[in-house]
């Protein structure tokens, strides 16, 4: 497929043959090269790049991040670079968008300035797919020899004349899968414990980089290893406020209020101090009350979890900063703790209105079903009728699915309203009713 922009893949690999076919077959059709640049594989990552058509270079392993990524840059003949990891790729409909949205930049549609890179949103994938944290990343950009990555781990992109890099924010449009954070590919891999090598020299090398001290934190954080990870994050609370980048300082002071919260630790007054701290440099990430929001759940003082997962909640629709959310992975099950909360409180409406965005969510979810239905029974005339409980679930459910209709019919059976069940049962079809009928 022909098209006006020359856009080149690039990539850096080592022992990703589990990965490497995923992360070349998105592409195809889409980019002009790809370019894959090993760093010492033993296994079949570069016998497959090459049967994928792939421009396979070889770069000696340097303990470097940014060279290695640099050199893989230097091999790229296209206008554009899309830079993603051998256990990242692009969705079916983002990647249909890629080139349509370059043309459009290069027509001069977005800016005045053409921009030097466009921005994507990545979703980090757990062990069983689900996503379990969200951000957004930059992964796309133009190629040109002064704009390069620097630092030899968590490498970011700079322009080398000092000049301001322009991005178009094409989040809504572009999303990045990522499964690299997984607990099997960590032990598999052993990422983590090279990042904690590469980062502990880092430090010892310039113990003043507090953003490698959070990096620090983080892989340390990511290996349970939780006493020396609360060192690095306290250390950069202490001295790093004024240096640590945007994302940065946002990410120490959530990671800190996770740690306590998983590790069942802290002292409130102390952790209020940090709280406190973290709002006067101007965190504005809705992780910081979440992980504060469950951490007074896990205490028991629900009065106060509830006011930090509503400030949570507000703080995301606001929310339009980069650091990565664990928020936006864990919010059905925060409408399932409020949801419970306001119904142990009798605050009827918050208790429905949360059971409702949980349900949005999955469908499914039984216990909560059966007792909004239970609660609207109780209203006057309904145990007769049934009918605005009826009319409520066909706004939340299709009726046309037979999985549907058979799932209201239990909740309804569950929540001993028979007028409702009556009213259910109509929806089924003769020949639905009949197996129906016939399997009870």
């Amino acid at each position: 497929m022909l098209h006006s922009v020359r856009l080149s893949q690039c990539m850096i690999v080592k022992n990703e043959e589990k990965n490497i076919r995923k992360a070349l077959e998105w592409g195809k059709g889409t980019v002009f090269e790809q370019i894959v640049v090993d760093t010492g594989s033993d296994d079949r990552t570069v016998e497959i790049a090459k049967e994928m058509g792939a421009k396979v270079f070889h770069f000696p392993w340097i303990d470097d991040f940014s060279a290695a990524k640099n050199f893989a840059i230097s091999k790229a003949k296209g206008s554009w670079i899309v830079f993603l990891d051998a256990d990242e790729y692009y969705s079916a409909e983002s990647t249909t968008k890629l080139i349509p949205i370059l043309e459009q930049i290069e027509n001069g549609i977005y800016e005045a300035k053409r921009p030097h890179a466009v921005r994507s949103s990545l979703l980090n994938l757990d062990d069983k797919g689900q996503v379990f944290s969200t951000g957004i990343q930059d992964r796309i950009f133009c190629n040109m020899p002064t704009l390069r990555y620097q630092n030899r781990i968590h490498e970011s992109l700079y322009i080398s004349d000092g000049s301001e890099m322009l991005v178009v924010d094409a989040s809504r449009e572009l999303i990045i899968y990522h499964t690299g954070y997984t607990k099997q590919i960590y032990q598999e891999t052993g990422k983590l414990e090279r990042n904690v090598r590469m980062l502990r020299s880092e430090v010892a090398e310039h113990s003043d980089d507090y953003n490698a001290w959070s990096y620090l934190g983080d892989s340390l954080f990511a290996m349970e290893s939780y006493d020396e990870a609360e060192e690095a994050y306290l250390h950069v609370i202490a001295n790093g406020d004024r240096v640590l980048s945007e994302g940065r300082k946002e990410a120490v002071f959530c990671n800190y209020f996770k740690l306590k919260y998983l590790n069942d630790s802290g002292i409130e007054e102390e952790l209020c101090d940090i709280y406190e701290k973290a709002k006067a440099i101007g965190c504005t990430s809705p992780d910081l009350e979440c992980w504060f929001g469950y951490w007074y759940y896990k205490k028991e003082d629900k009065k106060k979890a509830v006011l930090y997962f509503e400030r949570a909640l507000q703080l995301l629709d606001q929310y339009h900063g980069t650091s990565f959310l664990d928020i936006s992975g864990a919010l059905i099950e925060i409408y399932q703790i409020l949801f419970y909360i306001y119904r142990e409180f009798g605050q009827v409406s918050e208790m429905i209105r949360y059971g409702v965005l949980a349900l949005r969510m999955d469908l499914y979810l039984m216990p909560i079903l059966k007792d909004i239905i239970c609660l609207l029974k109780t209203e006057k005339g309904e145990i007769l009728t049934g009918e605005s409980t009826f009319n409520f679930l066909l706004k939340l459910y299709n009726p046309t699915s037979l999985k549907n209709k058979l799932f209201l019919l239990k909740a309804a059976e569950l929540a001993d309203f028979s007028a409702l069940e009556r009213r259910i049962y109509g929806l089924f079809s003769v020949e639905e009713k009949s197996i129906l009928d016939n399997s009870q």
